[in-house]
């Protein structure tokens, strides 16, 4: 609403109705979080309901009454979303949680009985990256390429799983560096002075950072999908009609274009991204996305709205430095690879537009009818 969509005509819409539709909007949403949300989590985190489901989430205002087992099934329910320790046991998790977080319920676990239960299901972690190599190399390619059989391994085993390659990737195994490195040792140190919060606290940021996620993909596409977008609407403009205008019509099928080439990109290429950045800046979990998320969310589209020009990398960045510093202070941040993030930034415009010029030469001086 406050974005102002012109397709939509939301950019007429007076700013009186535009507040007052943003917070109606909240109110609501606050009202069913309420009714919902709250008590399905409640149940599921602080009661340690293991028998809970996903579609218990309709009992609403009925789970408060709920009665949890009396057997606490004691994390093995709640994700692990450590980064760091995932193999300590109760015991040394309970050391590494902070005293203010959610995680223990102590006073809890001592009033229930300790008789055994059965075991949760462990949440399955992504392949590491060599055992998804050595995967791949057991289809080699033997004889022609025209043969069916090759071109079946090679459209199967090596483009499919190309374009897939990145959801069966474990970032976690690619952000920690080489093993015995340099590199890894900074990273594993830098990991070390970082605060660890207990797994129930981050299990509630972890719905909330789904809200952050698509508030953050609506700014990203309200900013990059623009920059994109911007020339490539004047270039079809000029394809198409053979001149130019000072303000170009933007065709509504090239921001779908544009949007469906970023998802694209990000699920095939993305881990690359996620590899150099992530738990390599600092130490991630929900709790911190979520801030570095609203943070970088907020920022870009406020920049969007004024005409300001921003860089959403460049936002994500400052936002993740930020919550690195204030959570677990300077030595829990990688100012090294951030130096380099920051020289590649720098130099971005000098060769891009050297080589871009040179290209332009190039073409206007190629022989041609």
């Amino acid at each position: 609403m406050y974005k102002g969509a012109p397709s939509l005509n939301l950019a007429k819409l007076p700013e009186t109705t535009v507040a007052l539709a943003i917070v109606l909007t909240a109110i609501v949403v606050s009202v069913l979080s309420l009714l919902f949300w709250l008590p399905y989590v409640y149940a599921k985190v602080v009661k340690k309901d293991y028998t809970i489901r996903w579609y218990h989430f309709f009992y609403g205002p009925l789970l408060w009454k709920r009665q949890a087992p009396e057997v606490a099934l004691d994390q093995a329910f709640v994700p692990d979303y450590r980064v760091v320790g995932r193999n300590t046991t109760a015991t040394q998790e309970e050391e590494l949680t902070p005293s203010g977080s959610l995680s223990g319920d102590a006073e809890n676990n001592i009033e229930r009985k300790h008789a055994p239960v059965p075991e949760a299901p462990t949440p399955l972690q992504p392949a590491p990256l060599e055992a998804v190599e050595q995967q791949e190399d057991q289809h080699p390619i033997v004889g022609g390429w025209y043969m069916p059989k090759n071109i079946w391994i090679f459209l199967r085993y090596k483009l499919l799983a190309g374009l897939l390659y990145g959801s069966r990737v474990d970032i976690h195994d690619m952000q920690r560096g080489a093993g015995g490195s340099a590199e890894a040792e900074r990273i594993a140190f830098m990991h070390q002075q970082a605060t660890q919060y207990g797994n129930e606290t981050e299990h509630l940021f972890s719905f909330l950072q789904v809200l952050t996620a698509c508030t953050n993909s609506f700014a990203h596409g309200a900013n990059d999908t623009a920059n994109a977008i911007g020339p490539f609407a004047a270039v079809y403009y000029i394809w198409q009609n053979g001149t130019f205008t000072k303000n170009t019509p933007t065709e509504t099928w090239t921001l779908a274009f544009g949007g469906a080439m970023i998802v694209i990109g990000l699920a095939t290429y993305g881990y690359k991204i996620m590899g150099a950045i992530g738990n390599r800046i600092t130490l991630m979990s929900p709790s911190r996305g979520f801030s570095m998320e609203l943070g970088s969310s907020i920022t870009v589209l406020l920049a969007s709205q004024y005409a300001l020009p921003v860089s959403t990398t460049m936002c994500i960045m400052g936002a993740t430095t930020g919550v690195g510093l204030i959570s677990s202070g300077w030595k829990a941040v990688n100012w090294r690879a951030l130096g380099w993030i920051f020289l590649g930034w720098v130099l971005t415009v000098p060769i891009a537009a050297i080589t871009g010029g040179c290209l332009m030469g190039i073409i206007l001086n190629a022989p041609h009818f």
